[in-house]
């Protein structure tokens, strides 16, 4: 019999890719932003490289996923702040 257990770090990639969408539009907060994002992303690959041997939940590969979609534009629109504020476009 085989039990279901929770992806690793599936809430951590969820918090993050989250998180980092309204912060990429805050100035001292792009770099964390796209950490986050960049963390989020990595998170996500090693948990679907787990998901291969083990046997996990839908809802924590759901967490998982939603992180990372959400991840991806987050990070793209922190990394654009970045260039912006770094050039002096936005001052």
């Amino acid at each position: 019999m085989t039990q279901e257990r929770n992806l690793p770090l599936s809430t951590v990639t969820l918090v993050f890719g989250a998180a980092s969408i309204p912060l990429a539009f805050v100035r001292q907060l792009c770099v964390p932003a796209v950490i986050m994002a960049v963390l989020a992303v990595l998170f996500h690959l090693w948990g679907k490289r787990r998901q291969r041997t083990a046997s996990i939940t839908p809802a924590s590969i759901k967490r998982s996923r939603q992180g990372f979609l959400m991840a991806i534009p987050g990070g793209a629109c922190a990394l654009m702040m970045w260039v912006l504020w770094a050039t002096g476009a936005l001052l």
